[in-house]
């Protein structure tokens, strides 16, 4: 990034691969960034789930997509910032499919009537780097019929790291009922000694998922 004298007024645009803007420290430009796009094989199928539930929410009676637009008014979520959003009937209805989706379910067509599971009460998280397995020892267990654990896992680092559940990926599910501990794989590469924060949530059978215990994890 460099800053330039303006000679025919502010600029605020890209031109031939360079981007000029501003800032409280004056005007500047740098090399225009193009943004990345990797499709990989997961972000086309989650693609691919979501074009797919649009096309289903618009096949659903006006009764179940006002039943739920109902649910969804009750029932805000929080975004990153912690701001509490309400959703459409439609965004809810994708939004728990997508989940249900992710886990090989099959999409539920009325909103649920029951709460979201209740939290686990203890999570013990090992992982090997070797095979980047990660095995999570929870309680209570088995889980009720229905009930699966969800696994997020951060990228391996660092002890001096301490990410967040916005910087976490979903790594994987267990069997419904599942007995502890709960298994998965995941597909980043550790080297043994890097740290990780594991985020380990039970989610029932309509998608709705309870608030993940966060542990910490050191690859051996």
């Amino acid at each position: 990034m460099a800053k330039y004298s303006p000679i025919f007024g502010q600029l605020s645009k890209s031109i031939a691969g360079q981007t000029f803007s501003h800032n409280k420290g004056g005007p500047y430009v740098r090399r225009r960034a193009i943004p990345t796009n990797p499709n990989a094989a997961k972000q086309q199928l989650r693609r691919q789930a979501l074009a797919a539930l649009s096309a289903q929410w618009a096949t659903l009676s006006p009764t179940r997509q006002a039943a739920w637009a109902d649910w969804a008014s009750l029932h805000p979520i929080i975004d990153t910032l912690g701001n509490s959003i309400l959703r459409s009937g439609q965004q809810a209805f994708v939004g728990l499919n997508a989940r249900l989706a992710s886990a090989g379910i099959a999409a539920v067509l009325d909103p649920p009537t029951a709460n979201a599971p209740q939290p686990l009460t203890s999570a013990t998280p090992t992982a090997t780097a070797a095979t980047g397995v990660i095995s999570v020892a929870f309680t209570p267990t088995p889980l009720a019929a229905g009930l699966r654990i969800v696994i997020w896992t951060t990228l391996p680092g660092s002890g001096g790291r301490n990410p967040n559940f916005n910087q976490a990926r979903l790594v994987g599910y267990s069997a419904a009922a599942q007995v502890s501990p709960a298994t998965v794989t995941s597909p980043y590469p550790a080297i043994s000694g890097q740290q990780s924060n594991i985020f380990v949530g039970v989610m029932d059978a309509n998608g709705q998922v309870s608030p993940p215990l966060k542990t910490r994890v050191t690859w051996a």
